[in-house]
């Protein structure tokens, strides 16, 4: 619920709020206030927070407001936001352009884009740290469409991004596979001299591979001074999608030679590389990895080696991942069920879906799709 300017004009106006103070006394009320404030944002309670400064008759250090929208970072937050901008702009009618924008970044994180837009458009002149805080506001919530809109306007207007903007904008291109506008931001990467940064590298490589393009995803990635686990989960997930289970294997294997561990998602995309290819062997290999590196456990991986032995028809080593699973998740579950009914043993299939503790409309249709190539059969 938003806070009307009625409100704050009747709370300035209380005969109580209009009572000059001695300075010390102020002063040693100021700083309670603060204590108090500072006391329930490290405690989590946001709203409290912004009760207690929404309440006080006079202005805080900026350094306050801009701890307290820090700390704004998701829906439930926004009530408090919203106080503490009205407090803020109440008190300092025109503040500093820096805390508009770290309100900006708030009112994103709340998915708040309206307030985070009406804001913007009220600001008189706004840098590019604004610009940049509302392109990656719509970027983080998967507006694309509204990410590509401000970009080109912020170039019409002569604003120079910065590199986390510009990675919004390579993150929306991927999503929505706009090739165009990607290379139209790769020039303006090589242009500004940010073509080093790992973090812009990563974006270029996965722009590229999400719209088929792995001759350019393989070249920006090779181009990489020092790729990191990020940029490797990237160009393996890349080539997997593209159907190119070999080489997502081969590059997997070339990060141990470089000295990166591979994140559990990579892990993940190289058994069921593995998986689809039937590479036994190297996916039995990349299982004792797992175990030598503790990640057995992890539900992502766990459900990739089950489905990596079931689809290279080894459905007792399948079985015996499932079994030594501590918490089994949907997953796991529909891994196993999927993988017995497709080897046609619908009987053991079914034993373990009617054992599921929740089915989901996967878990259906595996149990479904065996059922139906038993028949087939």
């Amino acid at each position: 619920m938003g806070v009307s300017a009625a409100s704050i004009l009747n709370h300035l106006l209380h005969p109580k709020n209009l009572k000059p103070q001695p300075r010390s006394t102020a002063t040693n009320t100021t700083k309670a206030a603060i204590t108090t404030i500072l006391s329930h944002v490290n405690a989590g309670h946001i709203c409290k927070a912004a009760s207690v400064l929404f309440a006080f008759p006079a202005p805080f250090p900026y350094s306050l407001y801009a701890h307290l929208f820090q700390h704004c970072t998701s829906p439930r937050a926004v009530v408090g936001l919203r106080k503490a901008e009205s407090h803020l702009v109440t008190f300092s009618p025109a503040p500093p352009i820096f805390l508009l924008n770290r309100v900006i970044e708030a009112y994103g994180r709340c998915d708040c884009l309206q307030d985070a837009r009406e804001l913007f458009d009220e600001m008189p002149q706004p840098d590019g740290g604004s610009w940049n805080a509302l392109i990656n506001a719509y970027s983080q919530r998967g507006f694309s469409d509204e990410v590509f809109k401000l970009f080109l306007k912020m170039n019409r207007c002569g604003v120079y991004p910065n590199q986390i903007t510009l990675a919004g904008v390579l993150g929306s291109c991927a999503v929505a596979s706009e090739i165009v506008l990607a290379k139209q931001a790769h020039g303006i990467v090589v242009k500004l001299g940010f073509y080093r940064n790992v973090i812009l590298g990563s974006a270029l490589v996965n722009v590229y591979g999400k719209c088929g393009i792995m001759v350019d995803a393989r070249r920006m990635f090779q181009e990489i001074p020092s790729p990191n686990a990020v940029t490797w989960n990237v160009i393996v997930r890349r080539y997997l999608d593209a159907g190119d289970a070999r080489e997502a294997i081969v590059l997997f294997s070339r990060m141990f030679l470089v000295k990166v561990r591979p994140l559990h998602f990579t892990f993940s995309a190289a058994l069921v590389a593995c998986a689809s290819i039937s590479r036994l062997e190297e996916g039995m290999q990349i299982h004792g990895v797992v175990v030598k590196l503790g990640l057995h456990e992890d539900n992502v991986v766990s459900s990739s080696l089950i489905n990596m032995y079931m689809k290279c028809g080894k459905l007792e080593d399948g079985r015996e991942v499932f079994d030594q699973i501590g918490s089994k998740d949907l997953v796991s579950w529909t891994s196993i069920v999927y993988g017995y009914a497709m080897c046609g043993k619908t009987w053991e299939a079914r034993k373990i879906f009617d054992e599921m503790p929740e089915r989901n409309v996967i878990s259906w249709n595996a149990m479904l799709a065996g059922s139906f190539r038993s028949r087939d059969g």
